[in-house]
C-alpha cells in the first residue's frame, strides 16, 4: 500500500523528474505513527495517510516540504490527494477528548468518526465555510490588504460563515463589515477546498451597490479600487482569491 506522509507540518515526497509526488512506499516511513487514516486516490488506488512524530528524519531520496509548497511542484491530483491527507490527520490530532464528557476518544469501526465509549458522542471531519467575494465597480476591481499575517499582497474580501446564517448573507456582512460597501448582484463562482487546516473557500462575484471604502482597521488595514492594468502585488496560484481576479482580468481584456 501506498502512503501519503506527514511529520509535524512537513509533507514527504520524492522527485519524479520533473514532478513531486506524495505517494510513497508504506515502508518509507520511519518511526511509529501516531494516527494513521485510509484514504482512496484518484484512480480508486488504496491510500494510506500517516502522522509521524515531528521532526522524524527523512529517508535518503525523500524531502520534506510544506503543503502549500507541494502545490507547486505537484500535479493537482496529487496535491488534492495530500490535502485531504492533512485535513484528516488534523481532524484526528485535534479530537483526542470527548467535548461532552471529557473521556478519550477511539476511532470508530466502520465510520469516518471517532467515538465516545461513555456518552456515545460521534465526532466527524469538521469542514468551516468560507465566503470569498470579488466586487467589481464597472472596469475596477476591489482589493485589500489585511491586517494582519506576513503577506504582502492584496487579495479580495473573504470571511468565516457565522452560526445559522446564509452564504449570501455571509458575504454581505463581510464586506459591510471590512470595508464599508453594499454590495448587489450576488452570484456563485466556484469552491475550493483550503486545508490549513480544514476550511472550504465559497467563492462569489458581486457588484458594487454603494458606500465609501472605511476599512475596519481590524482585519482590514487598506483597501481600494483597481483596473486591470494596475494591479497590487497579488495571491499566488494556489488560491481561488487569484482564480477569481484572473477570470476578472481576462474578461476585461476581452472587452477591448
Amino acid at each position: 500500500m501506498k502512503a501519503v506522509i506527514f511529520s509535524g507540518s512537513q509533507l514527504w515526497i520524492r522527485r519524479d523528474g520533473a514532478q513531486a509526488v506524495c505517494w510513497l512506499d508504506a515502508e518509507t516511513r520511519r518511526g511509529a505513527a501516531l494516527w494513521t487514516e485510509p484514504l482512496e486516490a484518484a484512480d480508486g488506488a488504496a491510500v494510506e495517510a500517516v502522522d509521524l512524530v515531528a521532526g522524524t528524519a527523512e529517508p535518503d531520496g525523500i524531502e520534506g516540504v510544506t503543503l502549500r509548497d507541494f502545490f507547486d511542484l505537484a500535479t493537482l491530483a496529487d496535491y488534492a490527494l495530500a490535502a485531504r491527507a492533512f485535513e484528516l490527520l488534523h481532524w484526528r490530532r485535534s479530537h483526542r477528548f470527548c467535548g461532552h464528557c471529557g473521556r478519550p476518544l477511539a476511532r470508530h469501526a466502520s465510520e469516518r468518526a471517532m467515538a465516545c465509549a461513555g456518552c456515545r458522542d460521534l465526532v466527524f471531519p469538521r469542514t468551516n465555510p468560507v465566503v470569498i467575494v470579488r466586487v467589481t465597480r464597472g472596469r475596477e476591481i476591489l482589493l485589500a490588504r489585511r491586517a494582519h499575517g506576513a503577506t504582502a499582497f492584496y487579495s479580495v474580501i473573504a470571511g468565516f460563515v457565522e452560526a445559522a446564517e446564509t452564504l449570501e448573507a455571509a458575504a454581505a456582512r463581510e464586506i459591510a463589515e471590512e470595508v464599508g460597501l453594499r454590495v448587489r448582484n450576488l452570484r456563485y463562482f466556484g469552491s475550493q477546498p483550503w486545508p490549513y487546516p480544514n476550511n472550504l473557500m465559497l467563492a462569489f462575484t458581486a457588484e458594487y451597490d454603494g458606500g465609501e471604502i472605511c476599512v475596519d482597521g481590524k482585519e482590514i488595514a487598506i483597501a481600494g479600487w483597481f483596473t486591470p492594468g494596475n494591479l497590487p502585488p497579488i495571491p499566488p496560484p494556489v488560491s481561488i482569491g487569484r482564480k477569481l481576479i484572473d477570470a476578472w482580468v481576462e474578461e476585461e481584456r476581452g472587452k477591448v
